[in-house]
């Protein structure tokens, strides 16, 4: 007795621990179970919905339900059939309850007869269908392919009568479908299976292209009637015979493989570059299949060729003529922009000197005086100078002399301003939005490290850069023969100062975007560098006495300022003939120098500009 009561309170705590998350929220539950035995489930369900089942020996097996959403009985009851049919199990109901029993001799488990066509979409069900105007017997060799195996079909032609057994939701599919052949229009039935084509585009074209009536409503007695059944891509036809063949004439001409040649294509481009264009092709593709209408059967693929510059190309016929149109419009000749640059460092420089020279000697000559370096001209030079003009004054660079020879004083003033200098004066041609770059200069080692390891070696790591002038131009034409132009222009160089870090670059660097016509110079520039320099020089001890001292010192003063100027001018190059006429000025100008430095040699321009080819 003791060992009774065990088994039977430790099948309660099993079941207990497998039902935790069926749980009861007032009149719902939530059901989540992870791999419980199929037979436990049936028991759970038939407490939480008050329904009895009988449970076939077969019906065996593990079931996982995963759900968060509270379920009322019917909705659990409902859960209950689809999880049984997922597993191959029928459940019919009969006055004594409902049995569970595998889906394959279900139809040998009694009749569950569904009159009203309202049981649950997952319980097996029989349903009579009265037939009114078509003759059954001709309706089931059409219908049977859609009742799977352990359904059942049966015409009864003393009652013009279909007998279908089956899960509820498929019968009433299968009442839908006799109910658009059961018409009044008399006349022949037949099927056509589509072995390429598409049963619902088909039937989309027999709709533009005949009188026929399809789907719901087909009830004329003059038209065909044509059912598409995509489950097993066939089209059920119904009509006069003479009309029938023709429909199926067309139909067997709609129902032929897509012609393969227009599906891969191998397009070389003359101009644009393949990777670009095959990127662009992918970003839209979606587009065009979608402007097509129905989704393709084809995906397409685009991939670009590098080595030919070509695309290879697998899509619909549809999708590939809008490609080609696309390509049409992309792969053309860009016109050419000629860039000519002018860069002008332009240094100014303002100088002003104030001083004070003292000369002391006798007839005999020169004994002693002052000299300053700041001065414009040294008082040597202005002695000879006076003693050869026998004049006491010197105009030439602003100075004047005050007293005699003996012993004079020098005031000078001297402004003086530096010319310009051509650094470059670079041209280059290339294509539109595309980017030039010009470097004119050398590549210097930099240091960028030392290492020295325990031995008394020292590493000493460098790197090479480009130490010029540099200029990048990437030209955009725009519709109204205008070239807009990203500019970037540097000059470094390298300064003669040292530094315990290494080499000191100077840099003078202008980056703008500028509009300029066709052919119209602009000029692009600014301060770069502006220095101030003073210095002063005195006679020892006098040169600090007050007020007097002013006479024993010389002071300068200069300001240097630095303009890095950059003229460009854009040429637009459009075709053979405009590109052959620039390039035959430019070589006359280069030949126009070449005459006047020498006279021509062999080899010279002329090698240049007309190279010999071979013929191999």
């Amino acid at each position: 007795m003791y060992s009774v009561v065990t088994q039977k309170l430790l099948k309660l705590v099993v079941s207990l621990c497998l039902f935790i998350p069926l749980m009861a929220i007032g009149k719902t539950w939530q059901v989540n179970l992870q791999q419980a035995d199929i037979g436990i489930f049936i028991r759970q369900v038939a407490e939480m919905t008050d329904r009895s089942f009988i449970v076939d020996p077969r019906v065996k097996g593990k079931v996982t339900v995963i759900s968060n959403a509270s379920l009322d009985e019917d909705a659990v009851f409902r859960l209950f059939l689809s999880v049984l049919t997922v597993h191959g199990y029928a459940v019919l109901e009969s006055p004594e309850g409902f049995k569970i029993l595998p889906q394959n001799i279900a139809k040998q488990g009694g009749l569950n007869f569904d009159p009203s066509g309202g049981a649950p979409g997952e319980l097996m069900v029989t349903r009579v269908l009265a037939i009114k105007n078509a003759v059954a017997s001709e309706l089931v060799p059409i219908l049977r392919p859609l009742i799977p195996q352990y359904g059942h079909l049966a015409a009864v032609p003393t009652m013009n009568a279909l007998i279908i057994s089956d899960h509820a939701d498929n019968i009433r599919s299968l009442e839908d479908l006799v109910e658009r052949l059961d018409s009044t229009n008399e006349g022949e039935m037949t099927v056509v299976a589509l072995k390429h084509a598409w049963a619902g585009d088909v039937i989309t074209l027999l709709q533009q292209l005949t009188t026929t009536t399809t789907g719901k409503g087909a009830r004329s007695s003059d038209v065909t009637t044509i059912v598409a059944d995509e489950r097993t891509n066939r089209l059920i036809l119904k009509g006069k015979p003479g009309e029938l063949n023709q429909i199926k004439d067309l139909i067997i001409k709609l129902d032929i493989p897509a012609e393969k040649s227009s599906r891969l294509q191998y397009i070389p481009l003359q101009y644009a570059d393949a990777t670009k264009v095959a990127d662009l092709l992918k970003g839209v593709v979606g587009d065009i299949e979608k402007k097509e209408g129905s989704a393709p059967v084809l995906t397409t693929n685009i991939q670009a060729d590098t080595d030919l510059n070509a695309l290879l190309i697998n899509a619909e016929p549809g999708v590939m003529t809008e490609i080609y149109s696309v390509l049409q419009r992309i792969d053309v000749p860009r016109a050419q922009v000629l860039i000519e640059a002018v860069i002008v460092e332009i240094t100014v420089t303002d100088t002003e000197e104030l001083g004070v020279q003292w000369l002391i000697g006798g007839n005999d000559g020169l004994n002693s005086g002052t000299n300053f370096t700041t001065a414009g001209t040294s008082v040597s030079s202005i002695v000879t100078s006076v003693g050869s003009n026998g004049t006491n004054s010197l105009a030439t660079g602003g100075t004047a002399i005050l007293g005699d020879t003996n012993l004079g004083a020098i005031i000078q003033a001297l402004q003086s301003k530096s010319n310009s200098n051509l650094l470059s004066t670079p041209k280059i041609l290339t294509l539109d939005n595309q980017e030039a770059r010009i470097l004119v200069g050398e590549t210097r080692p930099f240091q960028t490290g030392e290492y020295s390891e325990s031995s008394s070696s020292t590493f000493v790591t460098t790197s090479r850069e480009d130490v010029g002038l540099t200029l990048k131009v990437t030209p955009h034409i725009n519709s109204g023969n205008e070239v807009k132009m990203e500019v970037f222009q540097t000059v470094e160089s390298a300064s003669d100062e040292a530094s315990s870090l290494g080499t000191i670059t100077t840099v003078r660097e202008v980056e703008t975007v500028v509009i300029a016509g066709d052919r119209q110079t602009i000029v692009l520039g600014g301060l770069i560098q502006d220095n101030i320099t003073e210095s002063k020089q005195k006679v020892p001890f006098l040169g600090d006495i007050p007020f007097v001292g002013a006479l024993f010192r010389s002071s300068s003063f200069t300001i240097d300022k630095k303009n890095l100027l950059v003229f460009i001018r854009p040429t637009i190059i459009r075709g053979k003939a405009n590109a052959d006429s620039v390039t035959n000025t430019q070589y006359q100008g280069f030949r126009a120098v070449e005459l006047q430095m020498s006279a021509p040699r062999e080899g010279g321009l002329e090698g240049l500009f007309e190279p010999e080819l071979s013929d191999e």
